[in-house]
């Protein structure tokens, strides 16, 4: 417990992953993963393992304090909001084992609290260890950020969202923060309402390697009392890009047979590492999420319906590889 306890004051260390030309995964919100040391929670993101949306749920687990759950996987909406799911946060108090023990290795935030975040998270059960890494790989200096909320204070409080760009520095031995942008709300809002925030930068000519989005449904501001029970809903988020790098290679994958019928084997014919693919029907909706095996995987057909589907594949650092598309005929 001690060594995963330790490795979670990475969250407020800010250790970042290596960089690579990354879009923000699951801006919609389908993708939801069970948690691998509190099993009654589901966080946004493709599971232990992988860059995404965290959150402090793996506190649930009594190896860690048996801490509230705060982010769940919301299922009712609106038109024109598409797909089946969002993630609604809901502050809560960390259990004073939890807060003890992180605070006792630099932990930041308050007790109470209700955040989720991008970062990297894998969790070895059997050593009882963790590598946490706030933020995900961006070497693309974005415009904007926009998504839609609701938001429920129980109480006076503050729900927000920040975002930090980072650029590592070699002469200076760390990451430094080259732009971003804040937004804060302290009104009860009942119905799905858009945001857009403009990312500002420090100059135009640095790229970044690194973004840190940060949601909190109650405040984190000095000197604010944040309420248990805040609810903030998230949804539909979205980014315009500026200025970019050079992307990562992209996996060159065969895809046979196509059409399928009962399988369709998907295979990475060079150097490139792939770790799991996305699949999706026509719509938009997610239908499956498989991990890969030697750059290779064989998914079972049989329950699909005749039809157009697209593929998105990734590393292990949630980096897009490649996007492609197969067809099912019955």
């Amino acid at each position: 417990m001690k060594k995963l306890l330790l490795s979670l004051s990475a969250l407020v260390i800010l250790g970042l992953p290596k960089l690579s030309a990354q879009i923000i995964p699951n801006l919609g919100f389908e993708t939801w993963s069970t948690n691998v040391i509190a099993p009654s929670a589901m966080d946004p993101n493709t599971g232990n393992g992988s860059s995404g949306w965290w959150d402090f749920n793996l506190d649930n687990s009594a190896l860690l304090g048996s801490s509230p759950i705060t982010v769940f996987r919301g299922t009712t909406k609106p038109a024109p909001l598409a797909g089946s799911y969002y993630a609604q946060i809901v502050s809560d108090s960390m259990t004073p084992t939890t807060y003890a023990a992180l605070a006792g290795y630099g932990f930041a935030y308050p007790q109470t609290n209700g955040l989720m975040l991008l970062a990297y998270i894998n969790v070895n059960i059997s050593m009882l260890t963790a590598t946490i890494k706030t933020g995900i790989p961006c070497n693309n200096q974005l415009k904007s950020f926009a998504f839609n909320y609701q938001y429920l204070p129980n109480g006076t409080d503050t729900c927000s969202c920040t975002i930090g760009m980072y650029h590592f520095y070699p002469t200076l031995g760390k990451r430094v923060l080259i732009g971003g942008a804040v937004w804060k709300n302290n009104s009860k809002t009942t119905t799905w309402t858009p945001i857009s925030m403009n990312i500002n930068y420090d100059s135009t000519n640095v790229l970044p390697d690194t973004v840190l989005i940060v949601f909190s449904a109650c405040t984190l501001y000095p000197g604010q009392s944040p309420k248990r029970h805040d609810t903030l809903d998230i949804d539909q988020g979205s980014v315009v890009l500026g200025i970019n790098n050079v992307a990562s290679e992209e996996a060159k994958v065969a895809v046979y047979p196509n059409p399928a019928n009962s399988q369709v084997t998907l295979a990475v014919t060079n150097h490139v590492q792939a770790s799991h693919i996305e699949v999706f029907d026509i719509t938009g909706k997610i239908v499956g999420l498989y991990t890969m095996t030697n750059n290779k995987i064989t998914i079972n057909t049989t329950q699909y319906s005749t039809g157009l589907y697209l593929y998105k594949m990734y590393d292990n650092t949630g980096t897009q590889l490649n996007v492609g598309k197969f067809s099912v005929v019955k």
